[in-house]
């Protein structure tokens, strides 16, 4: 009986070893598809915005930012004269921008430059889905879409 039960207690610790070493091993992450960045925890500038088929480019002189933080599910940057963030959420290409909060300077240049601002962070705020495509990150606001370029560090 008492062989037994030592018996039984050596295969329990033989049986919890091998659990935590396969729990414990590392996996191999998959790879990103080849050329393309990743849409969150990259320095987006944004290149032109307004409705399809008639796009804007930025203001001579702004510049308009997102870094969307995956550890935080938090989107931030400038919107051409004020700094912004908010929370977003992301599943399967779709993108929702929640409580975007700013800064309330207001910038006299370059001309434009407010209004450009509110432009971009009323189609921010309607953002649908996204995606990359050329290098760029697309993000479509209902009738709008926002184009951006990685940023250069």
């Amino acid at each position: 009986m008492l062989l037994r039960s030592r018996l039984y207690l050596v295969i329990a610790i033989l049986g919890t070893l091998a659990l935590l070493t396969v729990a414990c091993a590392q996996t191999t992450p998959t790879p990103e598809p080849s050329g393309s960045r990743g849409f969150e925890d990259t320095a987006w500038m944004l290149e032109s915005y307004g409705e399809k088929g008639n796009l804007q480019t930025v203001i001579k002189g702004t510049e308009i930012t997102a870094i969307f933080d995956s550890t935080k599910a938090q989107v931030h940057g400038s919107a051409g004269c004020n700094r912004y963030f908010g929370d977003h959420e992301i599943s399967n290409n779709k993108l929702s921008i929640l409580q975007i909060a700013y800064t309330e300077m207001y910038c006299l240049e370059p001309e434009g430059v407010m209004e450009q601002e509110q432009k971009y962070l009323k189609a921010l705020q309607a953002a649908e889905s996204y995606e990359i495509r050329d290098g760029k990150l697309r993000i479509t606001c209902g009738a709008e879409v926002l184009i951006f370029v990685a940023k250069q560090e």
